[in-house]
């Protein structure tokens, strides 16, 4: 077993921070992680991004309105949204956000 306190950056140009990967031959890949944001910023800055691994992000505090292909959402404190992998996707965040996201799908994605 492991156990780790969440962290949290503190610096709005590099708002995501890996907490935890976890591989080995016989599994897939999960990775965790979480993500401080600003109102107002924009992830990625411009375009959209797009993740080899599946994508689970809980929101725990804040608005963050998120568009995936054709679909937008706004997602609130509480709320859980999936992404599957490779989405072409970008977000707005409506107030500033904390959020932990876990990355998951098979290893060969991931190296």
């Amino acid at each position: 077993m492991e156990a780790k306190t969440l962290l949290w950056s503190q610096s709005s140009s590099a708002p995501l921070l890996e907490q935890f990967m976890f591989k080995d031959d016989a599994a897939d890949t999960l990775i965790v992680g979480t993500g401080h944001f600003k109102t107002g910023q924009r992830m990625p800055a411009e375009g959209c991004s797009t993740y080899g691994m599946r994508e689970i992000s809980v929101i725990l505090e804040g608005a963050i309105e998120t568009t995936v292909g054709d679909h937008k959402v706004v997602l609130r404190a509480g709320d859980i949204v999936t992404i599957p992998a490779n989405s072409l996707q970008f977000s707005h965040f409506l107030e500033d956000t904390k959020l932990v996201y876990i990355f998951f799908g098979p290893r060969k994605l991931a190296d």
